[in-house]
């Protein structure tokens, strides 16, 4: 059976299909960015009091108080380039989603259980002290919500694998076999690792220039988390590029030169925000960190063209002109941005206020 025979008729679009990739991008970016520090973060509060004993709990204790915050902002975050996938690749989104129905709908719980795991052991913390098995099923259930998203995302790409349906028809179809997948989630949880290092160190910097002692080895805990985890990621995103390579992306095609111009500019900046974190200049580090993730995400929106182009060209799909909604979105999302800067900076004040 041919796939293409499977696929839902593409819905017209309002705009030029350019505006919603340029929207997808831009707040996947974000969320990307949010992601990586509140999972990084977490993961690394859960296992420095394992590693390092008693002496790690305050690092854990100060950055499991930001959790409740970075996991509501990376979920809402997280909702902008869901909404802009589907208009642009809906047909392809919404069939995978179905099909791996099951632990779809039960993200919805998992997030919800984490997010009251953190907040318990905010406020119970006073009382019982550091609660591991607390922290680790917050920290576990959030790992596990990436590998579903990570699976969605590898089904909705290859529409091949969704003939798989026919033998498995009850809403737990997963991607698991596809070869590039465990490559790219364990590149994704690197990601996070390096990044959550880095915000650690970046947030008691912020903390020595504004006057407080004693946050030096935090600073140096933070950039070799983030120094060591890049390291090793090095080596996961070569494994991840031999899966593409040659299957998926062509090096002579003009979207495979692209694709590999923005791996090599990734490859280049991260190992600048390297070299800047092993001597703590961690905000130049953060800055070329933060071009890295631009980078990647832009090979990442190129190889999902590459995966779907036999399936769909974004500049055929039908488009009613009708702009009125999208000035409308425009300008919510104007104000919804300056809201998210106020509350941000109210919360850093707060917890300036606690430390």
């Amino acid at each position: 059976m041919d796939p293409a025979t499977l696929l839902p008729i593409a819905d017209a679009m309002p705009v030029n299909w350019l505006w919603f990739q340029v929207l997808l991008t831009t707040t996947t970016f974000l969320h990307l960015v949010a992601m990586n520090i509140m999972l990084g973060s977490g993961f690394i509060a859960f296992v420095a009091p394992l590693a390092g004993g008693e002496q790690m709990h305050p690092l854990s204790r100060t950055v499991v108080g930001t959790l409740p915050y970075s996991i509501a902002l990376t979920i809402n975050l997280g909702v902008a380039p869901l909404l802009f996938i589907q208009t642009l690749y809906g047909q392809f989104f919404y069939t995978s989603t179905v099909l791996m129905a099951v632990f779809w709908l039960v993200i919805f719980l998992l997030l919800i259980v984490s997010y009251y795991s953190v907040y318990l052991f905010n406020i119970r913390y006073d009382k019982t002290g550091h609660n591991s098995i607390m922290l680790g099923l917050a920290v576990s259930l959030l790992i596990l919500v990436a590998f579903v998203f990570i699976n969605n995302i590898s089904l909705m790409q290859r529409p091949d694998s969704w003939l798989a349906y026919f033998k498995n028809r009850s809403g737990t179809l997963l991607a698991l076999d596809d070869i590039a997948l465990i490559p790219r989630y364990l590149h994704f949880m690197l990601a996070s690792l390096s990044v959550g290092g880095l915000a650690i160190a970046i947030y008691y910097e912020f903390k020595r220039r504004h006057g407080s002692e004693d946050v030096e080895r935090w600073i140096t805990y933070g950039c070799n988390w983030f120094s060591g985890s890049s390291l090793i990621n090095f080596m996961v995103g070569f494994w991840f590029l031999s899966r593409l390579y040659g299957t998926v992306v062509n090096p002579d095609d003009p979207a495979g030169k692209v694709f590999f111009l923005f791996v090599a500019a990734s490859i280049i900046s991260i190992a600048i925000a390297v070299i800047n974190a092993q001597v703590q200049r961690v905000y130049k580090a953060a800055a070329w960190v933060m071009a890295t993730i631009f980078f990647m995400t832009m090979a990442r929106e190129i190889v999902r063209n590459i995966y779907l182009r036999d399936y769909v060209n974004l500049t055929e799909l039908p488009v009613i002109n009708q702009y009125s909604p999208l000035l409308v979105f425009l300008l919510v999302l104007a104000g919804a941005g300056g809201l998210i800067y106020w509350m941000l900076k109210k919360v850093w004040s707060e917890l300036e206020v606690k430390s």
